[in-house]
């Protein structure tokens, strides 16, 4: 029974408390994690849609005016757009860039799609 005192003497959490208070502290992190995480992907996911909109809009405006010039502009919001064509005789490769902020940075979205464009003499 000697074991029985040193129990009594000792100091600090028991097993049942430690387990209780572990159980506690995941029902609040679990649950503020998971909260956290969805509203960052969020705006993630916002700024994926909004870029995808601005490249596929850039890219129909080249398409559907044939402009064959390579340039970069500020779009609203400080979107980046850089378009880039080359042409091999009637090949035009077309390739849209958004950037958010600036362009040193890697693109947010890249489109990229090849047309055969006939001029009549």
């Amino acid at each position: 029974m000697k074991w029985i005192k040193n129990i009594a003497e000792e100091q600090g959490a028991s097993l049942v408390e430690t387990l209780i208070a572990m159980a506690i502290l995941m029902a609040v992190l679990v649950p503020a994690v998971t909260m956290f995480t969805l509203f960052a992907n969020n705006r993630i996911v916002e700024e994926k849609i909004e870029s995808f909109t601005i490249a596929r809009n850039e890219m129909e405006v080249m398409i559907s005016t044939r402009d064959n010039s390579s340039l970069t502009v500020q779009y609203a919001n400080n979107w980046w757009i850089k378009r880039t064509v080359q042409q091999q005789e009637y090949l035009h490769h077309l390739k849209v860039e958004v950037f958010k902020n600036d362009t040193t940075r890697p693109p947010t979205i890249t489109l990229e799609t090849s047309r055969l464009w006939y001029h009549e003499k």
